[in-house]
């Protein structure tokens, strides 16, 4: 606890605010890394749920651009994961 003089007073408050900062904003990236992924994933899945449309699956071309669409989304998705895991290496996410 700092002295009764309001100068620390205010200073151990500004630097207790910044403390308070920089721990919110580790809690909220750990949070974005696994909201990233989890978004990614959820495109590639929904990229692949077009592969049909009404029970029938769709023609050559558009079945080929969707499931390219979907390997892009699932590879940003492993590439995101792997670089979040060099960043952090308590990282853990299942793809």
């Amino acid at each position: 606890m700092p002295a009764q003089n309001p100068v620390y007073w205010v200073h151990w408050l500004h630097t207790k605010a910044l403390w308070d900062r920089w721990a919110e904003e580790l809690l909220l990236i750990g949070h974005e890394m696994h909201w990233t992924i989890k978004f990614l994933a959820h495109k590639a899945e929904t990229w692949l749920g077009r592969t049909t449309q009404n029970g029938e699956p769709v023609e050559d071309g558009l079945r080929c651009y969707v499931i390219r669409q979907a390997q892009m989304y699932r590879q940003l998705a492993e590439d995101a994961h792997a670089r979040f895991a060099e960043v952090d290496q308590t990282f853990g996410h299942n793809l």
